[in-house]
Protein backbone atom coordinates (compact mmCIF):
# COMPACT_ATOMS: atom_id res chain seq x y z
CA UNK A 1 0.00 0.00 0.00
CA UNK A 2 1.20 3.70 -0.76
CA UNK A 3 0.23 4.70 2.93
CA UNK A 4 1.92 8.04 2.17
CA UNK A 5 -0.65 8.82 -0.99
CA UNK A 6 -3.64 7.20 1.29
CA UNK A 7 -3.28 9.75 3.89
CA UNK A 8 -3.87 12.25 1.66
CA UNK A 9 -7.16 10.95 1.88
CA UNK A 10 -7.96 11.35 5.48
CA UNK A 11 -7.20 15.12 6.38
CA UNK A 12 -7.68 14.38 9.99
CA UNK A 13 -4.47 12.79 10.50
CA UNK A 14 -2.83 16.29 10.01
CA UNK A 15 -3.64 17.41 13.59
CA UNK A 16 -1.23 15.23 15.18
CA UNK A 17 -0.68 11.22 15.52
CA UNK A 18 -3.88 9.22 15.70
CA UNK A 19 -3.78 5.96 17.02
CA UNK A 20 -7.66 5.56 18.75
CA UNK A 21 -9.19 4.05 14.99
CA UNK A 22 -10.35 1.42 17.65
CA UNK A 23 -12.10 4.47 19.41
CA UNK A 24 -13.49 6.29 16.22
CA UNK A 25 -11.90 5.82 13.36
CA UNK A 26 -10.83 8.71 10.80
CA UNK A 27 -13.32 9.97 8.11
CA UNK A 28 -12.03 9.98 4.14
CA UNK A 29 -13.00 12.85 2.14
CA UNK A 30 -15.06 10.69 0.40
CA UNK A 31 -17.25 9.95 3.53
CA UNK A 32 -17.06 13.88 3.89
CA UNK A 33 -18.09 15.14 -0.02
CA UNK A 34 -20.86 11.70 -0.25
CA UNK A 35 -22.77 13.22 3.10
CA UNK A 36 -22.16 16.48 2.24
CA UNK A 37 -23.58 16.26 -1.28
CA UNK A 38 -26.72 14.01 0.12
CA UNK A 39 -27.27 17.31 1.90
CA UNK A 40 -26.73 19.89 -0.86
CA UNK A 41 -29.99 18.62 -2.53
CA UNK A 42 -32.07 19.62 0.81
CA UNK A 43 -30.07 22.67 1.75
CA UNK A 44 -28.60 23.96 -1.28
CA UNK A 45 -30.94 22.41 -4.16
CA UNK A 46 -34.18 22.62 -2.42
CA UNK A 47 -35.66 19.41 -3.12
CA UNK A 48 -38.81 19.28 -1.33
CA UNK A 49 -38.12 17.57 2.22
CA UNK A 50 -40.34 14.73 1.34
CA UNK A 51 -38.93 13.91 -1.85
CA UNK A 52 -35.40 14.33 -0.35
CA UNK A 53 -36.21 12.14 2.45
CA UNK A 54 -37.49 9.19 -0.04
CA UNK A 55 -34.42 9.48 -2.25
CA UNK A 56 -32.43 9.37 0.84
CA UNK A 57 -34.42 5.89 1.84
CA UNK A 58 -33.70 4.88 -1.51
CA UNK A 59 -29.55 5.23 -1.22
CA UNK A 60 -29.53 3.83 2.27
CA UNK A 61 -31.21 1.01 0.91
CA UNK A 62 -28.15 0.39 -1.72
CA UNK A 63 -25.71 0.41 1.10
CA UNK A 64 -27.44 -1.87 2.75
CA UNK A 65 -27.45 -4.31 -0.18
CA UNK A 66 -23.54 -2.69 -0.14
CA UNK A 67 -22.82 -4.00 3.64
CA UNK A 68 -24.29 -7.08 3.32
CA UNK A 69 -22.13 -8.10 0.72
CA UNK A 70 -18.83 -6.67 2.25
CA UNK A 71 -19.46 -8.88 5.11
CA UNK A 72 -20.76 -12.18 3.77
CA UNK A 73 -24.51 -12.00 4.42
CA UNK A 74 -27.31 -12.40 2.82
CA UNK A 75 -29.41 -9.45 1.52
CA UNK A 76 -32.40 -10.48 3.47
CA UNK A 77 -30.14 -10.75 6.81
CA UNK A 78 -28.87 -7.68 7.33
CA UNK A 79 -30.76 -4.42 8.75
CA UNK A 80 -29.53 -0.62 9.03
CA UNK A 81 -29.25 0.46 12.57
CA UNK A 82 -27.29 3.32 14.51
CA UNK A 83 -25.29 1.54 16.77
CA UNK A 84 -23.99 -1.92 18.24
CA UNK A 85 -26.77 -1.36 21.07
CA UNK A 86 -29.24 -0.59 18.53
CA UNK A 87 -28.55 -4.42 17.35
CA UNK A 88 -28.11 -6.05 21.18
CA UNK A 89 -31.53 -3.95 22.38
CA UNK A 90 -33.45 -5.70 19.43
CA UNK A 91 -31.81 -9.42 19.87
CA UNK A 92 -31.94 -9.42 23.94
CA UNK A 93 -35.15 -7.92 23.53
CA UNK A 94 -36.92 -9.57 20.86
CA UNK A 95 -36.25 -13.24 22.03
CA UNK A 96 -38.20 -14.69 25.18
CA UNK A 97 -36.46 -15.88 27.99
CA UNK A 98 -36.95 -17.52 30.99
CA UNK A 99 -35.81 -17.61 34.48
CA UNK A 100 -33.03 -19.51 34.92
CA UNK A 101 -32.20 -19.37 31.30
CA UNK A 102 -28.09 -18.53 30.68
CA UNK A 103 -25.96 -16.07 28.95
CA UNK A 104 -21.93 -16.51 28.29
CA UNK A 105 -19.71 -13.83 28.06
CA UNK A 106 -16.15 -13.22 28.27
CA UNK A 107 -14.08 -11.44 30.84
CA UNK A 108 -13.12 -8.74 28.41
CA UNK A 109 -16.56 -7.53 27.28
CA UNK A 110 -16.49 -3.53 26.12
CA UNK A 111 -19.13 -2.11 28.88
CA UNK A 112 -22.10 -1.74 26.41
CA UNK A 113 -22.64 -5.50 25.72
CA UNK A 114 -21.88 -5.86 29.09
CA UNK A 115 -24.50 -3.77 30.57
CA UNK A 116 -27.37 -4.93 27.85
CA UNK A 117 -26.54 -8.21 29.40
CA UNK A 118 -26.91 -7.59 32.93
CA UNK A 119 -29.77 -5.52 32.44
CA UNK A 120 -31.59 -8.73 30.66
CA UNK A 121 -30.63 -10.95 33.80
CA UNK A 122 -32.54 -8.16 36.48
CA UNK A 123 -35.55 -7.73 34.15
CA UNK A 124 -35.42 -12.06 32.62
CA UNK A 125 -33.67 -13.54 35.51
CA UNK A 126 -31.29 -14.84 33.17
CA UNK A 127 -28.23 -16.39 34.88
CA UNK A 128 -24.74 -14.23 33.71
CA UNK A 129 -21.74 -17.13 33.17
CA UNK A 130 -17.95 -15.35 32.50
CA UNK A 131 -15.50 -17.31 30.50
CA UNK A 132 -11.82 -16.06 31.41
CA UNK A 133 -9.71 -15.28 28.85
CA UNK A 134 -6.67 -17.06 27.92
CA UNK A 135 -3.96 -16.13 25.11
CA UNK A 136 -4.42 -19.78 23.82
CA UNK A 137 -7.81 -19.72 21.83
CA UNK A 138 -7.67 -23.69 22.64
CA UNK A 139 -8.17 -22.96 26.23
CA UNK A 140 -10.69 -20.52 25.53
CA UNK A 141 -12.82 -23.27 23.29
CA UNK A 142 -12.36 -25.74 26.33
CA UNK A 143 -13.61 -23.29 28.74
CA UNK A 144 -16.68 -22.33 26.52
CA UNK A 145 -17.64 -26.09 26.11
CA UNK A 146 -16.96 -26.36 30.17
CA UNK A 147 -19.43 -23.53 30.66
CA UNK A 148 -22.15 -24.92 28.83
CA UNK A 149 -24.69 -26.54 30.39
CA UNK A 150 -28.43 -27.68 29.34
CA UNK A 151 -29.55 -24.23 30.07
CA UNK A 152 -27.65 -22.20 28.40
CA UNK A 153 -29.29 -20.00 25.50
CA UNK A 154 -27.24 -17.95 24.32
CA UNK A 155 -23.31 -17.38 24.36
CA UNK A 156 -22.47 -13.47 23.74
CA UNK A 157 -19.17 -12.29 22.99
CA UNK A 158 -17.08 -9.88 21.20
CA UNK A 159 -15.46 -10.96 18.15
CA UNK A 160 -12.30 -9.26 18.80
CA UNK A 161 -11.94 -7.34 22.62
CA UNK A 162 -11.63 -3.63 23.00
CA UNK A 163 -9.23 -3.81 25.25
CA UNK A 164 -6.28 -6.17 24.17
CA UNK A 165 -7.75 -6.55 20.78
CA UNK A 166 -8.04 -10.74 21.32
CA UNK A 167 -9.44 -12.32 18.02
CA UNK A 168 -11.96 -15.19 19.59
CA UNK A 169 -11.98 -18.46 17.48
CA UNK A 170 -15.35 -17.46 16.38
CA UNK A 171 -16.19 -20.03 13.81
CA UNK A 172 -15.05 -22.84 16.59
CA UNK A 173 -17.15 -20.97 19.00
CA UNK A 174 -20.39 -20.80 16.74
CA UNK A 175 -20.10 -24.24 15.65
CA UNK A 176 -19.70 -25.68 19.22
CA UNK A 177 -23.14 -23.57 20.28
CA UNK A 178 -25.00 -24.67 17.17
CA UNK A 179 -23.97 -28.20 18.06
CA UNK A 180 -26.16 -27.31 21.18
CA UNK A 181 -28.78 -25.62 20.02
CA UNK A 182 -27.23 -22.61 21.72
CA UNK A 183 -27.98 -19.03 19.85
CA UNK A 184 -24.46 -16.54 19.02
CA UNK A 185 -24.50 -13.15 19.24
CA UNK A 186 -21.50 -11.11 18.71
CA UNK A 187 -20.29 -7.52 19.14
CA UNK A 188 -18.27 -7.03 16.09
CA UNK A 189 -17.45 -3.22 16.48
CA UNK A 190 -13.28 -4.03 16.81
CA UNK A 191 -13.87 -6.91 14.18
CA UNK A 192 -15.30 -5.54 10.91
CA UNK A 193 -12.62 -3.78 8.48
CA UNK A 194 -10.07 -5.38 10.31
CA UNK A 195 -9.69 -8.25 8.16
CA UNK A 196 -12.14 -10.36 5.88
CA UNK A 197 -15.14 -11.61 7.46
CA UNK A 198 -18.05 -13.77 5.99
CA UNK A 199 -20.70 -14.10 8.27
CA UNK A 200 -22.65 -16.91 6.52
CA UNK A 201 -19.36 -18.55 7.05
CA UNK A 202 -18.70 -18.12 10.58
CA UNK A 203 -22.08 -19.06 11.22
CA UNK A 204 -23.15 -16.90 14.12
CA UNK A 205 -26.97 -16.17 14.39
CA UNK A 206 -26.79 -12.63 15.43
CA UNK A 207 -23.72 -9.97 14.92
CA UNK A 208 -24.17 -6.52 15.44
CA UNK A 209 -21.57 -3.41 15.08
CA UNK A 210 -21.14 0.21 14.36
CA UNK A 211 -19.49 1.30 11.58
CA UNK A 212 -17.55 4.73 12.95
CA UNK A 213 -14.26 2.23 13.77
CA UNK A 214 -12.42 0.22 11.32
CA UNK A 215 -15.17 0.72 9.04
CA UNK A 216 -14.45 4.00 8.91
CA UNK A 217 -18.03 5.44 8.54
CA UNK A 218 -20.09 8.34 9.92
CA UNK A 219 -20.78 7.91 13.79
CA UNK A 220 -24.36 7.29 13.77
CA UNK A 221 -24.20 4.30 11.08
CA UNK A 222 -24.36 0.33 12.63
CA UNK A 223 -25.81 -2.68 11.04
CA UNK A 224 -27.13 -6.02 13.01
CA UNK A 225 -26.63 -9.53 10.68
CA UNK A 226 -30.05 -11.99 11.38
CA UNK A 227 -29.17 -15.48 10.06
CA UNK A 228 -32.21 -16.64 7.99
CA UNK A 229 -32.91 -18.92 10.40
CA UNK A 230 -32.96 -16.62 13.60
CA UNK A 231 -35.30 -14.64 11.50
CA UNK A 232 -38.14 -17.29 12.03
CA UNK A 233 -37.71 -16.44 16.21
CA UNK A 234 -36.46 -13.07 16.63
CA UNK A 235 -39.53 -10.53 16.81
CA UNK A 236 -39.20 -6.79 16.52
CA UNK A 237 -40.16 -4.76 18.85
CA UNK A 238 -41.41 -1.87 17.28
CA UNK A 239 -43.64 -3.79 14.46
CA UNK A 240 -45.55 -6.87 13.99
CA UNK A 241 -43.44 -10.40 13.45
CA UNK A 242 -43.10 -11.31 9.99
CA UNK A 243 -41.25 -14.79 9.51
CA UNK A 244 -41.09 -14.36 6.28
CA UNK A 245 -39.75 -11.11 5.99
CA UNK A 246 -35.92 -9.76 6.07
CA UNK A 247 -33.84 -8.37 9.00
CA UNK A 248 -35.28 -4.42 7.71
CA UNK A 249 -38.14 -5.60 10.27
CA UNK A 250 -35.40 -4.77 13.30
CA UNK A 251 -34.54 -1.53 12.20
CA UNK A 252 -34.93 0.98 15.37
CA UNK A 253 -36.32 4.55 15.26
CA UNK A 254 -35.59 6.79 12.19
CA UNK A 255 -31.98 7.31 11.54
CA UNK A 256 -30.22 10.02 9.26
CA UNK A 257 -30.28 8.42 5.65
CA UNK A 258 -27.68 10.80 4.14
CA UNK A 259 -25.33 9.41 6.80
CA UNK A 260 -25.10 6.03 5.06
CA UNK A 261 -23.87 7.50 1.94
CA UNK A 262 -20.80 8.28 4.09
CA UNK A 263 -20.56 4.33 4.92
CA UNK A 264 -21.02 3.69 1.31
CA UNK A 265 -17.88 5.86 0.17
CA UNK A 266 -15.99 4.37 2.68
CA UNK A 267 -16.88 0.82 1.78
CA UNK A 268 -15.76 1.11 -1.78
CA UNK A 269 -12.71 3.08 -0.80
CA UNK A 270 -11.48 0.64 1.24
CA UNK A 271 -12.53 -1.89 -1.69
CA UNK A 272 -10.53 0.35 -3.96
CA UNK A 273 -7.59 -0.52 -1.86
CA UNK A 274 -8.26 -4.33 -2.23
CA UNK A 275 -10.56 -5.12 0.44
CA UNK A 276 -10.43 -6.29 4.07
CA UNK A 277 -7.61 -8.92 2.92
CA UNK A 278 -5.37 -6.24 1.85
CA UNK A 279 -5.55 -4.15 5.26
CA UNK A 280 -5.16 -6.91 7.18
CA UNK A 281 -1.62 -8.11 5.69
CA UNK A 282 -0.93 -4.01 6.46
CA UNK A 283 -1.77 -3.62 9.61
CA UNK A 284 -0.31 -7.10 10.55
CA UNK A 285 2.81 -6.51 9.26
CA UNK A 286 3.05 -2.99 10.88
CA UNK A 287 1.37 -4.34 14.56
CA UNK A 288 3.63 -7.29 14.09
CA UNK A 289 6.65 -4.71 13.97
CA UNK A 290 5.84 -2.98 17.30
CA UNK A 291 5.48 -5.57 18.93
CA UNK A 292 8.74 -6.75 18.48
CA UNK A 293 9.82 -2.76 19.06
CA UNK A 294 7.98 -2.66 22.22
CA UNK A 295 9.46 -6.36 23.72
CA UNK A 296 13.02 -4.58 23.56
CA UNK A 297 12.02 -2.14 25.91
CA UNK A 298 13.06 -2.49 29.29
CA UNK A 299 9.96 -2.23 31.32
CA UNK A 300 7.60 -2.49 29.04
CA UNK A 301 5.07 -5.23 29.34
CA UNK A 302 2.72 -6.54 26.24
CA UNK A 303 -0.71 -6.98 27.22
CA UNK A 304 -2.74 -9.50 24.57
CA UNK A 305 -2.91 -12.15 22.61
CA UNK A 306 0.27 -14.27 21.97
CA UNK A 307 -0.31 -16.40 18.52
CA UNK A 308 -0.77 -14.76 15.36
CA UNK A 309 -4.04 -16.08 14.60
CA UNK A 310 -5.83 -13.96 17.63
CA UNK A 311 -3.86 -10.99 16.87
CA UNK A 312 -4.95 -8.42 15.27
CA UNK A 313 -4.67 -4.12 14.64
CA UNK A 314 -4.79 -3.66 18.50
CA UNK A 315 -1.68 -3.41 20.36
CA UNK A 316 -1.74 -3.15 24.30
CA UNK A 317 1.34 -2.45 26.67
CA UNK A 318 2.19 -1.46 29.68
CA UNK A 319 5.32 0.46 31.74
CA UNK A 320 6.32 -1.11 34.89
CA UNK A 321 5.40 1.96 37.71
CA UNK A 322 3.13 3.83 35.79
CA UNK A 323 -0.81 3.52 34.99
CA UNK A 324 -2.42 3.58 32.35
CA UNK A 325 -3.71 6.98 32.60
CA UNK A 326 -0.32 8.56 33.70
CA UNK A 327 1.19 6.66 30.16
CA UNK A 328 -1.74 7.67 28.04
CA UNK A 329 -2.01 11.71 29.45
CA UNK A 330 1.82 11.99 28.51
CA UNK A 331 1.54 10.97 25.08
CA UNK A 332 -1.04 13.21 24.76
CA UNK A 333 0.40 16.06 26.10
CA UNK A 334 3.93 15.68 25.38
CA UNK A 335 3.85 14.00 22.10
CA UNK A 336 0.09 15.13 20.69
CA UNK A 337 -0.48 11.41 20.31
CA UNK A 338 -4.19 10.44 20.21
CA UNK A 339 -4.90 6.80 21.95
CA UNK A 340 -6.59 5.56 25.36
CA UNK A 341 -5.53 3.63 28.15
CA UNK A 342 -7.15 0.56 29.21
CA UNK A 343 -9.77 0.33 31.55
CA UNK A 344 -10.93 -3.61 31.78
CA UNK A 345 -7.27 -5.43 31.75
CA UNK A 346 -5.42 -4.93 35.01
CA UNK A 347 -2.91 -3.75 35.25
CA UNK A 348 -3.98 -1.11 33.22
CA UNK A 349 -2.09 -0.30 29.93
CA UNK A 350 -2.47 1.83 27.46
CA UNK A 351 -4.48 0.36 24.20
CA UNK A 352 -2.96 1.70 20.53
CA UNK A 353 -4.95 1.22 17.11
CA UNK A 354 -2.76 0.77 14.26
CA UNK A 355 -4.53 1.02 10.93
CA UNK A 356 -3.79 0.75 7.23
CA UNK A 357 -3.52 4.35 7.66
CA UNK A 358 -1.05 4.48 10.10
CA UNK A 359 2.89 5.95 9.13
CA UNK A 360 5.62 4.23 10.19
CA UNK A 361 7.05 7.43 11.16
CA UNK A 362 3.78 7.78 13.88
CA UNK A 363 5.19 4.29 14.97
CA UNK A 364 8.87 5.13 15.09
CA UNK A 365 7.46 8.49 17.07
CA UNK A 366 5.59 6.52 19.21
CA UNK A 367 8.42 3.73 20.23
CA UNK A 368 10.37 6.56 21.09
CA UNK A 369 8.32 8.21 23.68
CA UNK A 370 7.53 5.03 25.39
CA UNK A 371 11.61 4.37 25.56
CA UNK A 372 11.67 7.74 26.94
CA UNK A 373 8.45 7.26 29.51
CA UNK A 374 9.94 3.70 30.42
CA UNK A 375 13.51 5.27 31.32
CA UNK A 376 12.15 8.22 33.01
CA UNK A 377 10.81 5.56 35.53
CA UNK A 378 13.97 3.87 35.99
CA UNK A 379 13.89 1.27 33.44
CA UNK A 380 16.45 1.03 30.71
Amino acid sequence: MNVEQIRTHYPGLQAGIYLNTGGVGQPSRQVQAAIEAGYHKLYHDHMPPIDWYVAMVQEAEAVRQKIAVFLGAGDDEMALTLSTADGYASVLGGLRWQTGDEVVITSEEHPMPYDAVQGLAQREGVVVKVVDLDPDPDVVLSRVEQALTPRTRMICFSHVTTDTGYRLPAQAICTLARQRGILTLWDGCQAVGQFPLNLNDMGCDFYAANCYKWLLGPIGTGFLYVRQEALQILKPLLRPHDPQGNASQYKMGNPSNALYLGLGASLDFITSLGGPQAIAAEVGRKADALRARFAAISGVQFLGPQRPETQTGVVSFTIAGMDGDQVSSALKTRWNMTQRATYITRPSGVRISVAFYTSQAELDTLVKAVTVLAGQHGHG
